[in-house]
């Protein structure tokens, strides 16, 4: 009986490194099978940035939340802090609808439809903070900027550009931005489209005094 159990001892103790070098290879093969769902999902969201259907689409929503800014904007009475907050309320819209029109399937849409709920929490961590710190955070990032090699740098400027990308992959970098660019065009085609519409109706509306 105790001989008997030996060999199953060494049979399980030669196949354990097997299974452990199949493992390697299993992870491989997942990691190559998400690369190339990746670069398809990339591929179609770029066809799809250029269709004039999308453009209609994003210049419908994006008259509708402006309309809801500019509602907004004339209740309150201080003309300088309304304009200023204007400024800055038709971007974040642009950009929040130009998010909503990726529904989600990138990193940077996610990060922009979450960056209005986080920039209410940190109003508050920001300001215990104190301006000695900073200093020296800054004067640490300066040294670290100029110890990276050129393309280092150049990459980490990148995925600061790109919302939500500061802690990615080079791949997944390089995809989000390109998907980012596509989406930015878009919209300053469709940007364009409503400021043609908008001077070609300021002239009847002047005339008929409306």
């Amino acid at each position: 009986m105790v001989e008997s159990l030996f060999p199953s001892i060494e049979n399980t103790s030669e196949s354990s490194p097997e299974s452990r070098r199949k493992k390697p290879r299993i992870s491989e093969t997942a990691e190559a099978e998400a690369e190339i769902e990746s670069r398809r999902i990339n591929e179609e969201s770029l066809k799809r940035w250029k269709t004039n259907r999308v453009q209609q689409i994003y210049a419908s929503k994006l008259v509708e939340a402006l309309r809801r800014v500019r509602q907004r904007s004339s209740t309150s009475t201080e003309t300088d802090k309304v304009v200023s907050g204007a400024a800055r309320e038709i971007r974040e819209t642009a950009d929040r609808v130009l998010a909503a029109s990726a529904r989600g399937t990138t990193r940077w849409s996610r990060a922009i439809l979450a960056s209005r709920v986080r920039a209410k929490l940190k109003k508050h961590r920001k300001a215990k903070k104190s301006t000695g710190n900073c200093k020296s955070r800054k004067g640490v990032t300066e040294t670290n900027r100029i110890k990276l090699p050129a393309v280092e740098r150049k990459l980490k400027i990148l995925g600061r550009l790109v919302p939500g990308c500061r802690k990615v992959s080079v791949p997944n970098l390089l995809d989000e931005a390109t998907d980012y660019i596509a989406a930015l065009e878009m919209q300053v085609r469709a940007m364009e489209a409503l400021a043609e519409l908008l001077t070609a109706a300021a002239p009847r509306t002047t005339l008929t005094g409306t």
